[in-house]
C-alpha cells in the first residue's frame, strides 16, 4: 500500500503467510510524519484499516481428515459457554456446614435450654400428656413429637446451614410466649398456657439457628399443633355444632338407603327405636385426626401449593361425612344386628357402645381410603407437562 502525500510505503504481509500465533489485528510501523488531526473514524498519515476476516486454521497432513476442526470465532464461543454447577463460581454453592460447631451447639441446647424448658413448662406439660391419655380426641397426641423428629430427619438433606452469630429476631416469639402466660396466669386460662409453649419452641429455634434454618423446620414444627387441646369455650362451641350437623346428616344418609329416620336436636328416631348423639360422637376426633394426616401429607409429598391447600381442605368435609356414616352404621347394627351383637357383648357393657366402636374402626379405614384416593386423583389430572 502506497501513502501518496508524504511517499512512504509499507507492506501488509498476506493472509496465507500469517499463523496462528500471529495478532490477528495487525500493526503497521508507521514512520515519523507530521500528523493531520484525527477525525472520527479516520487515522492519520492517510491509513484505512481493512476489514478483519477470520483467519482460518492450518491444516496438518498428518491428521486425520475426518477430524473436525473449529475456527477462532467458535472457540471464542465456546469459551463462554458456563461451566457445569460444581465449576461454575456464578452458581449458588452449597453452604458448608460446621459440624463440629453444629454439634456443640445441639449439646449445649439439650444439656441447658431443654432442662430450664422442662422445668418452666412442667405443669403444664403435665396437663397435656393428660389430657392425652385421658380424653380419646387427643390420645393422638402421643404420636406428634415423634412424627416431627420424623419429618425434620427426612429433610436434612436440604438443611441450609448456619452461621455463628445470634438471631435477634428470635426473641420476638419468646416475648408473645411470656405475654400469654401472664395472661393465662391472671384469667386461669389452661390452654392459653398450653400454647404458649409452641411460640417459646419456635423462638429458641429461631434465635439459635438462624433465619435459614428457621424457615427450613417451620413447616415441620407447625405440626405440633396437633398435641394441644382446643381452647375450652371454642370446643364446647364446636362440639354443639357439629354434633347437631351429624344428627342431622346421619338422618339424612339413612333417609338415602331407605330407612326412615328423623332427627330431633341431637337425637334421631328411627322405625323402633331413638338413637342419642353424644357429645363423643360430634366427630371432632376424625376432624383432628384427618386434619394431621393432611398436615402430614403435605409435608412429605412435594406438590404445588394450591394443591397443598386442596388437600388441607379436603379434611373437613371427610370428616363430617365418615362422622355422619359412622353414626348411621351403628344404627343399622342396632335395628338389624342386635342380638348378634348382644351376645358378643360382655357384661356390664351396652350393645350400642359395641356397636359404635364397630362402627368406628371401619369408618376409620374408610376415611383413610377416602383420603388417599383424592391424593391420587389430584396428582392424576394436573400433571407437569414439558413444552
Amino acid at each position: 500500500m502506497t501513502n501518496n502525500e508524504n511517499n512512504h510505503s509499507f507492506e501488509i504481509p498476506p493472509v496465507s503467510e500469517q499463523t496462528e500465533e500471529s495478532p490477528r489485528h495487525f500493526e503497521a510501523e508507521i514512520p515519523d510524519t507530521p500528523k493531520k488531526k484525527i477525525r472520527h473514524g479516520h487515522f492519520s498519515a492517510g491509513f484505512t484499516p481493512r476489514r478483519e476476516t477470520p483467519v482460518p486454521p492450518k491444516k496438518d497432513p498428518n491428521s486425520n481428515e475426518n477430524q473436525t476442526t473449529t475456527t477462532p470465532s467458535e472457540t471464542t464461543t465456546n469459551s463462554t459457554i458456563p461451566p457445569t454447577n460444581s465449576e461454575s463460581p456464578f452458581l449458588v454453592r452449597p453452604i458448608v456446614i460446621d459440624k463440629p460447631f453444629e454439634r456443640v451447639r445441639f449439646l449445649a441446647l439439650c444439656v441447658v435450654m431443654l432442662p430450664l424448658s422442662i422445668f418452666a413448662f412442667f405443669p403444664s406439660l403435665c396437663e397435656i400428656v393428660y389430657a392425652w391419655y385421658t380424653q380419646l380426641d387427643y390420645g393422638h397426641g402421643f404420636f406428634v413429637i415423634p412424627l416431627v423428629v420424623l419429618f425434620l430427619y427426612l429433610r436434612l438433606d436440604t438443611y441450609p446451614g448456619t452461621h455463628y452469630r445470634l438471631t435477634w429476631i428470635g426473641l420476638f416469639p419468646i416475648l408473645i410466649c411470656g405475654i400469654m402466660r401472664f395472661f393465662a396466669a391472671n384469667q386461669y386460662m389452661e390452654t392459653l398456657d398450653q400454647w404458649s409453649l409452641l411460640f417459646w419452641i419456635l423462638g429458641i429455634v429461631w434465635f439459635f439457628y438462624g433465619n435459614r434454618v428457621f424457615f427450613w423446620a417451620l413447616p415441620s414444627l407447625l405440626f405440633l399443633i396437633f398435641m394441644f387441646q382446643l381452647p375450652y369455650r371454642f370446643e364446647v362451641l364446636l362440639r354443639h355444632n357439629l354434633q347437631q350437623f351429624a344428627a342431622q346428616f346421619a338422618a339424612v344418609l339413612l333417609q338415602i338407603i331407605g330407612e326412615p329416620a328423623i332427627p330431633i336436636k341431637n337425637t334421631i328416631r328411627l322405625s323402633t327405636m331413638e338413637l342419642a348423639v353424644e357429645q363423643a360422637c360430634s366427630g371432632i376426633r376424625f376432624l383432628i385426626s384427618i386434619f394431621a394426616i393432611s398436615f402430614a401429607t403435605i409435608l412429605l409429598i412435594k406438590r404445588p401449593w394450591w394443591q397443598n391447600i386442596f388437600i388441607l381442605v379436603i379434611a373437613a368435609p371427610i370428616a363430617l361425612f365418615v362422622n355422619a356414616a359412622r353414626i348411621a352404621m351403628t344404627g343399622i347394627l342396632l335395628l338389624y344386628f342386635s342380638g348378634l351383637i348382644t351376645s358378643i357383648t360382655p357384661e356390664r357393657r351396652n350393645p350400642a357402645v359395641i356397636a359404635d366402636e364397630i362402627a368406628g374402626i371401619f369408618m376409620i379405614f374408610v376415611a383413610f381410603g377416602i383420603f388417599i384416593a383424592f391424593v391420587f386423583y389430584l396428582g392424576k389430572v394436573f400433571r407437569k407437562v414439558e413444552i
